[in-house]
C-alpha cells in the first residue's frame, strides 16, 4: 500500500461521514492531516472534541480501508486539484473569510486572484427574460475582464455561466454544491464540461460526494467571499439567492439587483432588494461603475440599436421585451393583421423576436 500524503490524508478526511466544513477544518487545524490519519487508522479516538465516541471505530474502519494510492490515482485521472488554507494555491479569500473554507477540491483553472469578480445568482425557476439578462450580464462582464462567479444551477446561474463562456474573455468560476466530479443538475452536463474545459468547477465537497440540501447553503457563502459586488437577477420572495445576499451583506459586499415586473414573482426578492435600498442593475455598465472600472458598453439591457429590415421595422418597433399580443402589435404599428402576423413570422424566423405560442417578445 502507497503512503499517504497531504492530499490523500485531506481528501480521506472530508469523505469521512459527519465531516462538514467547520469540523474539517477543526480536524485540520489539530495537526498534520497525515499524522492524524495514521492515528486513526491505528485505532487512536479523533481529537478531543471533534468526534463522539459512536463514530471513532467508523472513522478508523473507513480510513483504514482506503487505499491512498488509489485515491491519488483517482485525483489524478480526475485531474481534481487539493487546495487547503495555508497553501498558497489556496484561494486567499476563503483563507481568511470569516467562515473560513478549509479545502477546496477543483478541476480546471485556479480561482482567478487579482481580477475583479461579479456574483451573478437568482432563482432556479426564472422567467425567459430573467435568462435572457443573465445570459446578457455574464456576457458582457466576461467580455470586460470580469471573472462571473455562481452556482451553476438550473435557471439564472446557468445562464451567466453560458454568458460568460460565450464571450471567450475572463473564465468563469463554478462553485458547487456536490463533488467536483459529479455533475449537477444533469441537464447542466455540456455545461459543467465546458466550465472545466474553459474555467474553474470548484467544492468543498470531496470527489463522489452527493449534493447534499445543506451543502448548498454553505457553497452560497464561497460565492459571496470571492465575489466584490453581488448582482441578483431575479430571486422570489425567499430562496437560495437571497440566502447569498445575506453572505454578501456579513462581508460588506455590495448588493445590486434587476428589477422586474410586480407581476412577476420571480422579481418579488429582487423588487424588495431594490425597496430596501440596493443599486439597480440596468445594464452591465452600473456593475462595472460599481466595481470602480470605465464604462465600455454604453447601453442598458437590451438597449442596443437592433438592425432589421425596413420592411419588418414598424412591426419590431411594436413588440416589447415582456409578452405582447398581436393585437397590441396591430394597433401600435398601424398595419393590417394580415402583414403584422406575416411580419411577426419572418421576425421569429429571423431570430428577432420570441414566440410562445399565444404572444410575442423581442428576444
Amino acid at each position: 500500500m502507497a503512503d499517504w500524503t497531504r492530499t490523500t490524508a485531506v481528501t480521506a478526511l472530508a469523505q469521512l461521514p459527519g465531516i462538514g466544513p467547520v469540523r474539517l477544518d477543526q480536524l485540520l487545524q489539530a495537526g498534520d492531516p497525515v499524522d492524524l490519519v495514521g492515528a486513526l487508522c491505528a485505532g487512536s479516538p479523533p481529537p478531543p472534541g471533534l468526534g463522539r465516541i459512536d463514530e471513532a471505530g467508523s472513522w478508523s474502519a473507513i480510513l483504514a480501508s482506503v487505499d491512498p494510492g488509489a485515491l491519488a490515482a483517482r485525483l489524478a485521472d480526475l485531474e481534481i486539484t487539493v487546495t487547503t488554507a495555508g497553501e498558497a494555491a489556496h484561494p486567499d479569500r476563503l483563507a481568511h473569510d470569516i467562515d473560513p473554507s478549509p479545502v477546496l477540491f477543483r478541476r480546471g483553472r485556479p480561482v482567478p486572484t487579482g481580477s475583479p469578480a461579479v456574483a451573478i445568482v437568482g432563482t432556479r425557476r426564472c422567467s425567459a427574460i430573467g435568462r435572457e439578462v443573465a445570459r446578457e450580464l455574464g456576457h458582457g462582464l466576461a467580455a470586460a475582464g470580469v471573472v462571473v462567479v455562481s452556482g451553476l444551477a438550473l435557471g439564472v446561474d446557468g445562464a451567466a455561466h453560458a454568458g460568460a463562456l460565450a464571450a471567450e474573455g475572463a473564465p468563469p468560476v463554478a462553485f458547487v454544491g456536490g463533488g467536483p466530479d459529479v455533475v449537477y443538475p444533469r441537464r447542466h452536463s455540456e455545461l459543467w464540461h465546458r466550465l472545466v474545459a474553459e474555467g474553474t468547477v470548484a467544492s468543498e465537497a470531496p470527489p463522489g460526494a452527493a449534493p447534499a440540501r445543506w451543502r448548498f447553503p454553505a457553497r452560497n457563502r464561497l460565492i459571496a467571499a470571492v465575489a466584490d459586488v453581488v448582482v441578483v437577477v431575479e430571486s422570489r420572495s425567499a430562496g437560495g439567492s437571497l440566502l447569498t445576499v445575506d453572505e454578501a451583506i456579513r462581508r460588506d459586499r455590495p448588493v445590486m439587483a434587476v428589477p422586474g415586473s410586480i407581476r412577476n414573482p420571480a422579481a418579488a426578492g429582487t423588487n424588495g432588494l431594490l425597496a430596501d435600498g440596493c443599486a439597480p442593475v440596468l445594464g452591465v455598465d452600473d456593475v462595472l461603475v460599481a466595481l470602480g472600472l470605465t464604462s465600455i458598453v454604453g447601453v442598458g439591457l437590451g438597449g442596443a440599436e437592433v438592425d432589421v429590415p425596413s420592411h419588418l421595422r414598424a412591426v419590431f418597433d411594436a413588440v416589447d421585451d415582456g409578452p405582447t399580443s398581436v393585437d397590441e402589435v396591430t394597433v401600435r404599428s398601424g398595419r393590417p393583421v394580415l402583414d403584422v402576423v406575416t411580419s411577426l413570422a419572418e421576425l421569429v424566423a429571423s431570430g428577432h423576436v420570441v414566440d410562445d405560442g399565444v404572444r410575442v417578445r423581442r428576444a
